[in-house]
């Protein structure tokens, strides 16, 4: 992975006013958390943050600050952002110690078309999206890419049978079902909900058609 450098300035300022103010000048407020447990309130330039994010998609990246007195490893641990128009409005970074392991969750990708789905007419259902890693922070990837093609009807694939590399602990229970290639006609058994529980969310199939939307009712005349 490219080595992501992030410009940031130390701000003494705090608070939901202060923090309003940075937002109107172009700035992000975020905070850090340092490794003696201290924590350091900073500003990014809205602009650059989105210009060297650009291209990252991964929930928790590895980046260097420069505070310009001093550079950190910092892991971005996770992002606030405005529920309207969708922008960065607060960012909180991790301090990290590039020799020791760290833990870190990072999304699955499966690749590769089943063997069930190709030749018997089955889905694919993924019930993971991300998996839990101890690694080194220079190990962290954005993404794992999961081969599945040979997946046949009735396999599940779990998060013990993973085969990452020597570099990755996985952290997630071991009997945790990653995917599964079931009959198209298998409905799917949800576990039993207690009372006054909501339902839990039912796995993602893989290429199966959403139902179209109700056509909207006409305003009566």
């Amino acid at each position: 992975m490219n080595q992501i450098t992030l410009t940031a300035s130390v701000r003494t300022v705090q608070g939901s006013k202060a923090a309003g103010r940075l937002r109107r000048a172009g700035k992000i407020p975020g905070v850090v958390k340092r490794m003696d447990g201290a924590s350091t309130l900073i500003e990014l330039d809205a602009h650059d943050y989105e210009m060297a994010m650009r291209g990252h998609h991964g929930d928790q990246l590895l980046v260097v600050l420069d505070l310009g007195q001093s550079k950190l490893s910092a892991l971005l641990r996770e992002l606030q952002h405005d529920v309207i128009s969708g922008k960065v409005i607060h960012a909180d970074f991790g301090e990290v110690d590039m020799g020791h392991a760290v833990r870190v969750e990072i999304a699955i990708n499966l690749v590769g078309t089943p063997d069930g789905v190709k030749n018997a007419n089955g889905v694919l259902e993924q019930d993971l999206r991300a998996i839990h890693v101890d690694c080194l922070p220079a190990d962290i990837v954005e993404s794992f890419d999961i081969d599945v093609s040979g997946m046949k009807i009735g396999d599940k694939l779990l998060a013990g049978q993973l085969n990452l590399g020597d570099k990755y602990h996985v952290t997630t229970h071991k009997d945790t079902v990653v995917a599964s290639c079931v009959a198209a006609d298998e409905e799917i058994e949800l576990p039993p909900v207690a009372d006054g529980a909501a339902p839990a969310a039912e796995p993602e199939v893989i290429g199966a058609k959403k139902d179209a939307p109700a056509p909207a009712a006409e305003p009566k005349k």
